[in-house]
């Protein structure tokens, strides 16, 4: 959606003000909460629209920081093969997720509960993989990562 363009710029400005994966991990949480809390209810029109929007917004940070993170955690000498890895492990996903979101769809005659569930719980997952990071570099303590 359109509204990714300003989930791709201003995530950037907070990370740069707050820590790159304090802000990933914030904006990672708020997609899965919107998928699950806000999209799997859904009812109409107006619902979907407000969803793609927000969504939107989300998601945009990951693809904006992604490379960020890696860059962040690497030496200068490693970024672009591990920028490559991470790209390609995403690759695998992107290629196996829409037949995963197909079957369920199809199992559930249409219905697309079963999606947004799994995507809903995936993207959860993904936050708490981002959560292990941060801990792994700084421990708990609340500073700018």
């Amino acid at each position: 959606s359109q509204v990714s363009i300003f989930g791709r710029t201003i995530p950037g400005y907070i990370a740069d003000k707050s820590g790159r994966f304090n802000t990933m991990i914030a904006t990672s949480i708020l997609s899965a909460l919107l998928v699950l809390c806000f999209w799997l209810p859904a009812r109409g029109n107006i619902p979907y629209i407000l969803f793609a929007a927000f969504f939107g917004f989300s998601s945009g940070a990951f693809v904006s920081l992604a490379p960020a993170l890696v860059a962040q955690i690497s030496d200068i000498r490693q970024i672009g093969l591990r920028t490559g890895s991470m790209f390609a492990v995403i690759s695998v996903a992107a290629l196996c997720g829409n037949p995963i979101g197909g079957a369920l769809v199809s199992r559930e005659g249409g219905a697309y509960w079963g999606l947004q569930v799994f995507c809903g719980v995936m993207m959860a997952v993904g936050s708490v993989v981002f959560v292990g990071a941060r801990w792994s570099l700084v421990g708990w303590k609340v500073v700018k990562v």
